[in-house]
């Protein structure tokens, strides 16, 4: 027997959330089945109020009554379901793409970036909620077309075998275009991709942009203007195709209207005297196949918005079942024993090779690790934090080694500030009844409290410079209280006043506190005070001194 096609990440995730809401579905599904019988009902009972005797009339009228409540009621439960069902689908599938990237490996996030990430987030994940949207119009719509195209065929079977053609043809039409409006759509997502972007660039570019009028000029007109162009171009033709499909089949319609009220000879079978009830069912029907046919357009994003979202989730590894915390404890040396890394720069166009690199970190030590840009002093740091999966050699604490099933473990025993640190408002994950004075207290040792306070763990502003904001996120570090803290050129946007408070102050304060510190820098004037000196140059680590303990006096 042949195997089943494994579901794809998204389409998994699809399913999924439709199974949990399987009752919610149904219930939405059958109300808008019962709408559109009701809505057919309604044609019959009109039809056949035409040529009923007028002592009927009363009771076709009650019934008519009956089934318009029962028409709006249904309508509007199975509206209000699917747009629950639209809401809780997208806000659930952002959680499950978010907390994917919040696990996958660091570098593999690094590789997603950012921009397609949100694109995705944003309007692909919005895409398939819109399907909830579309569904209870295909549903109704289509049970109207099915109920009237049934009406007809019990009233004469030739004129029904006449629509159905129509519909067969017209359809065949409308999927010419699809496979065009498709391809159109999956273009115009990769630029999309582009967009944001280019959106995230105007702003991260501001002042550059401000300083150079005709860059200026250039990215907004023809890069960032190019790209809001291909998206524009590229769904219009799609929603081109999809219009000039519906057309078609709207077309044939008015051609079969026309062919049975101009010409009813042409048709066997056709009565004359009830020609009246076949027209009005001719143009009832029309609206909602019109309805029905634009609302395809809709799954057809949502199709292509689900494939984006699979290939993205794809590149992603399945999150390993969790296992109980392994803490490493607090560990006194780390030893780096034969690392090695590499990746490919594409500046040089050439693949930096990191190591072999052999070195001891070791707790109550200040470590300065120097060396000149492009040396591999930030890919070392995240390889010494765990950020990074080392392709050789081995990192262990206590001679404990760090290997895949414990390295998540192993990186909850540093706080780190990077050169391109992130600011969270918030003080997240520090659950501390003191937080807010504990951190108070550090800013104001750090001359901020002019600037900004903690309060209820928030911080009051995070508009502040880029030096400031450093700061605060060396609060953030202390407030962490790991046993191994990296920064990562810390000091380079610091006045000459902040510096001497970090390197005299700060960083002798935590390794006498226990603390094994690491510092990326470039202040040669503060080299001295270094009990471990680390340099870099081209990957290969070519000095490694420490600072010899003061003899002890008898």
């Amino acid at each position: 027997m042949k195997p089943s096609t494994p579901q794809r990440p998204a389409t998994r995730l699809l399913v999924s959330l439709l199974y949990r809401s399987r009752w919610a579905l149904a219930v939405a599904t059958v109300a808008c089945v019962v709408n559109g019988v009701a809505s057919v009902s309604l044609v019959t009972q009109i039809n056949h109020a035409l040529t009923a005797p007028p002592a009927e009339l009363s009771g076709l009228a009650w019934r008519f009554v009956a089934l318009a409540v029962l028409a709006l009621v249904s309508r509007v439960v199975g509206g209000v379901v699917f747009a629950q069902l639209s809401q809780g689908t997208m806000a659930k599938m952002r959680k499950h793409i978010s907390a994917r990237v919040a696990l996958a490996p660091f570098r593999q996030v690094e590789t997603l970036g950012a921009p397609r990430a949100q694109s995705i987030v944003t309007e692909d994940a919005t895409n398939v909620s819109m399907l909830f949207f579309a569904l209870p119009n295909i549903v109704m719509h289509g049970s109207i077309v099915a109920g009237c195209l049934g009406y007809l065929a019990w009233l004469s079977w030739p004129v029904f075998l006449l629509a159905l053609a129509v519909v067969v043809v017209g359809s065949l039409g409308y999927h010419l275009g699809d496979a065009r409006a498709l391809s159109a759509l999956e273009a115009a997502g990769a630029a999309q991709d582009r967009l944001f972007a280019h959106f995230n660039a105007l702003f991260s570019g501001a002042k550059e942009l401000k300083l150079h009028r005709a860059r200026a000029g250039a990215f907004v007109g023809e890069t960032l203007g190019g790209e809001i162009d291909a998206v524009r171009r590229h769904r219009t033709r799609a929603f081109a195709a999809y219009a000039f499909g519906v057309g078609w089949i709207v077309f044939l319609f008015y051609v079969f209207l026309g062919l049975v009220v101009f010409a009813p000879a042409a048709v066997a079978g056709l009565d004359a005297a009830v020609l009246a009830g076949y027209v009005i069912i001719f143009l009832f029907m029309l609206v909602p196949l019109d309805g029905l046919l634009n609302n395809i357009p809709t799954l057809n994003v949502a199709r292509v918005s689900l494939a984006r979202i699979e290939e993205m989730l794809a590149e992603l590894p399945e999150p390993a079942a969790e296992s109980s915390p392994r803490p490493f404890g607090d560990g006194a040396v780390l030893k780096v024993s034969g690392l090695t890394h590499s990746y490919y720069r594409e500046k040089e166009d050439d693949v930096f090779q990191l190591g072999p690199i052999d070195l001891e970190l070791r707790r109550g030590e200040v470590s300065f690790l120097i060396g000149g840009n492009g040396s591999g002093k930030t890919t070392l740091a995240k390889l010494l934090t765990g950020l990074y999966a080392p392709e050789g050699g081995s990192i262990s604490l206590d001679g404990r080694a760090v290997d895949e099933e414990n390295r998540a473990d192993y990186r909850q025993l540093f706080s780190a500030v990077f050169s391109d640190f992130h600011l969270f408002e918030t003080l997240v994950g520090l659950g501390d009844p003191e937080l807010d004075a504990r951190a108070n207290a550090l800013i104001a040792k750090l001359h901020l409290d002019h600037k900004v306070k903690i309060e209820n763990g928030r911080f009051s502003t995070r508009e502040l410079s880029q030096g400031q904001r450093k700061r605060l996120a060396l609060v953030v570090a202390y407030l962490e209280d790991r046993p191994f803290y990296l920064f990562d050129e810390w000091a380079a946007d610091q006045d000459p006043l902040f510096k001497a408070v970090f390197y005299q102050e700060l960083l002798p304060e935590l390794a006498a506190r226990g603390k094994a510190v690491l510092a990326i820098t470039h202040d040669d004037r503060y080299f001295h005070l270094a009990d471990h000196r680390l340099k870099l140059e081209s990957g290969k680590l070519v000095v490694d001194e420490r600072r010899e303990a003061p003899a002890e006096t008898v």
